[in-house]
């Protein structure tokens, strides 16, 4: 690697910087800081604010004995969940389609974040009202179909995280005390999925429900967009019949031996 002159640290060069240490970790196997800091053509001192940064994220890891640095397991978390994601994206593809033709609604795929959603694929309603959203935004879980349904199946530690953080108001009908919402929850698991209606934008409602891999762990949600004025009780009953099927269909294409593909 090239030498770099120390001093202050732009933004963008300190994450360069970084990754240049991740990078050479994860290539070659434990190192020490003095490698490291040679390796990379930085300072020990700067080197070392690197990986206290990085050891703190989880991304590195010192051996209290050695001393040695090496490449820690949030980077096989980060990288199996890249792959989660694409391979959930290519075999939940066709089913998506499949939803979209049948209810002529916006539909979803999005996985969980600490608290938000993130949409990582969509396909258009044909009809001429429908939500807007785009592939890579975020949402509140709390808020949305999808989010709902992926919250009720975290762990207590990762509620009580979402709940203490506080649940941010977005409409009159966002639900803000925890209780309700570990109320709401509970009605998730025992129906199957998840509803929205105008919690997050006014007059956009959602149906939701996961996704689970072979180990039974919910990795992901499907979910219909609509707007309020086509979110009457037979169009909802209809959605809901839809969505879950889906959600069952691209479980069992994932391994899921329980989900139901009829």
């Amino acid at each position: 690697m090239v030498p770099r002159n120390d001093g202050d640290e732009q933004p963008v060069q300190a994450v360069a910087h970084a990754l240049d240490v991740l990078e050479l970790l994860a290539a070659e196997g434990p190192r020490s800081l003095g490698r490291i800091a040679e390796s990379c053509g930085r300072s020990k001192a700067t080197t070392h604010r690197l990986l206290a940064t990085l050891v703190t994220r989880g991304y590195a890891e010192q051996d209290p004995e050695t001393g040695m640095y090496r490449a820690g397991l949030r980077c096989v978390e980060l990288g199996m969940s890249v792959l989660a994601g694409v391979r959930i994206g290519d075999v939940a593809r066709p089913h998506l389609e499949e939803l979209n033709a049948a209810t002529g609604e916006v539909v979803h795929l999005c996985v969980y974040d600490r608290g938000e959603v993130v949409y990582i694929a969509k396909l258009d309603s044909r009809l001429p009202v429908a939500p807007q959203s785009r592939v890579g935004a975020r949402a509140p879980a709390h808020c949305v179909a999808p989010g709902r349904a992926l919250l009720a199946y975290q762990p207590p530690a990762e509620f009580a995280r979402v709940t203490d953080a506080g649940l941010r108001r977005y409409t009159e009908n966002t639900i803000t005390e925890p209780e309700r919402l570990a109320e709401e929850l509970v009605r998730v698991r025992e129906r199957g999925y998840a509803i929205n209606e105008s919690s997050w934008r006014p007059g956009v409602c959602g149906i939701g429900a996961v996704i689970r891999d072979y180990t039974g762990t919910a990795v992901a949600a499907v979910g219909c967009c609509v707007p309020e004025s086509r979110f009457g009780t037979a169009h909802r009953r209809d959605l809901a019949t839809a969505v879950t099927t889906a959600a069952a269909r691209i479980s069992a294409d994932l391994g899921h031996a329980e989900a139901v593909t009829g």
